[in-house]
């Protein structure tokens, strides 16, 4: 078979997508501009590709994976070499080994010990066996290369945006904070609604909006945290809602554009100083500024770059104020705008995307 990609995801790539599902659909997309290329994902309603995208699981995958000239995905069950004269490349954008010890806690279950005992060793046979290593951000190369027993090199690639999607922010008539992310252990969704809360108690009217109740992904719906996110919208009372279905992809930006500011906190955790916030991108697309935890990817971009106010892990009060001063702060909110137009073009998929399009162009050759 001719020189061909796969590109890998064990999530849903359909109408509606978390971060996993839209990066494998970007390089996809970015790498079939130069190479043959298809996409293994779960595909739910209407995937928002041209590219040819084969069912998760499917005899179809199975045979795909075996053909390709190059494999290119996060480590998962299911996903290594066929060939030995296969290349493969490992993305490790998601701290996920970090993420599923804040989710299971400190007294997880037989099972949950086991799921992360094997995420933790599909990790090291991504560090020993890629023939290319992805990392979104230089830290998170840091941290993975105290665990790396290979001398794979590495390429830089974090999230990226649309250019096709942009606009100019017009500035909303309502005093809207979006939340639009989940709502996972290692987050802060309490601290957004307590200043949401907060800025209405000092005078000042705004409402938190988080973008839905469900996840893209079925396979990971959780009893406990719908729970947990309705015991949220009681606390914050006439302040604080949810869509009750999570936002279609291609709708995110109209969504974020009618808020006038986005939010993303964390709580204090090692997933928190790895990870990079694929949600911010959707900010920047947007050009709406952010309120940020500080400590990882996120936090470093919006303070370097003046693109929002960044505070404190897991203090509301300093939430609040955030929030208030990019309401009443004219100068601060313009700002703030100019510098995510600014800063966009860099981010783009067309751009990030060139170091692994690079490598693999090298390889056909």
């Amino acid at each position: 078979m001719s020189f061909n990609v796969v590109v890998h995801t064990p999530d849903v790539v359909g109408d509606r997508m978390a971060g996993p599902g839209i990066r494998a659909w970007h390089l996809a997309t970015e790498l079939a501009k130069h190479v043959p290329t298809r996409l293994i994902a779960r595909s739910e309603g209407n995937a928002p590709t041209d590219l040819t995208l084969i069912e998760h699981g499917s005899a179809a995958a199975r045979e795909a994976l075996r053909d390709a000239s190059v494999l290119v995905g996060q480590p998962a069950r299911g996903f290594r070499k066929r060939r030995r004269e296969q290349r493969i490349v490992y993305d490790l954008f998601d701290p996920a080994v970090l993420e599923l010890r804040e989710l299971y806690g400190s007294a997880p279950s037989m099972r949950q010990r086991i799921h992360l005992a094997a995420e933790w060793w599909r990790l090291a046979e991504a560090l020993m066996r890629a023939d290319l290593l992805i990392c979104a951000a230089r830290k998170q190369r840091e941290l993975y290369e105290r665990l790396q027993s290979s001398d794979a090199q590495w390429i830089e690639v974090p999230f990226g945006i649309d250019p096709a999607e942009t606009g100019v922010c017009e500035k909303s008539k309502d005093n809207v904070v979006i939340w639009g992310g989940g709502i996972w252990e290692w987050l802060d969704p309490a601290g957004a609604v307590d200043g949401v809360v907060r800025v209405n108690e000092l005078g000042l009217g705004a409402k938190l909006l988080f973008f839905g109740r469900s996840r893209p992904n079925r396979n990971l719906v959780d009893r406990r945290r719908d729970d947990r996110f309705g015991e949220l919208l009681a606390r914050g009372g006439p302040h604080v809602s949810a869509n009750e279905e999570w936002i279609p992809y291609r709708e995110r930006l109209s969504w974020l554009r009618a808020g006038k500011i986005a939010i993303m906190l964390h709580r204090r955790t090692a997933e928190a100083d790895y990870s990079i916030r694929t949600r911010l991108f959707d900010a920047i697309a947007a050009g709406i500024p952010v309120v940020a935890s500080a400590g990882g990817f996120a936090a470093e971009l919006v303070e370097r770059e003046s693109l929002g106010v960044v505070v404190p892990p897991e203090d509301t009060g300093a939430a609040a104020e955030a929030i208030r001063r990019l309401l009443m702060d004219d100068d601060l909110y313009t700002t703030a705008v100019k510098n995510l137009e600014r800063i966009r073009p860099q981010f783009a998929w067309e751009v990030v995307t060139r170091p692994l399009v690079r490598a693999i162009m090298q390889w056909q050759t």
